[in-house]
């Protein structure tokens, strides 16, 4: 059985996942699973690490790669799941999937809905803001 302990205010910081309070909170994604709420804080994840190491597109836009079978593995579900909860995210338009060929990961992109309060970190600068702007229906 695994050990734990208790939260105090001396306890070191726990790594986390962003989860958007836009999932949460926004009508248009209300029926979004939790899956796939999961998998787009993931992705927001892998993001700020593809920003770090600069896979970064001529128009600003981050590009990242993330593999069916790593969906598979963090979400704990089948293949067949994980390719659902894939599609669930582009057809509401939080990602754009690019297939690059046989046997090469898909190109991911992501987007977030235009009225999503956003903060800015020390991970992500001012470059977002101007990405704001790029933005549709």
């Amino acid at each position: 059985m695994k050990t734990f302990c208790k939260l105090t205010a001396q306890s070191p910081a726990a790594s986390y996942v962003p989860l958007p309070r836009s999932l949460l909170q926004d009508e248009a994604l209300r029926d979004i699973s939790n899956d796939a709420k999961v998998l787009y804080a993931l992705l927001l994840d892998r993001a700020s690490i593809s920003r770090q190491n600069g896979y970064v597109e001529p128009d600003g836009t981050i590009r990242l790669y993330f593999t069916l079978e790593q969906a598979q593995t963090k979400l704990h579900r089948s293949r067949q799941s994980a390719t659902r909860i894939f599609r669930e995210l582009e057809y509401s338009d939080l990602i754009v999937r690019r297939k690059q060929g046989l046997g090469k990961p898909a190109l991911i992109m992501l987007n977030y809905p235009v009225d999503a309060k956003l903060i800015q970190s020390k991970f992500w600068n001012t470059s977002l803001n101007r990405l704001h702007g790029v933005c549709f229906q």
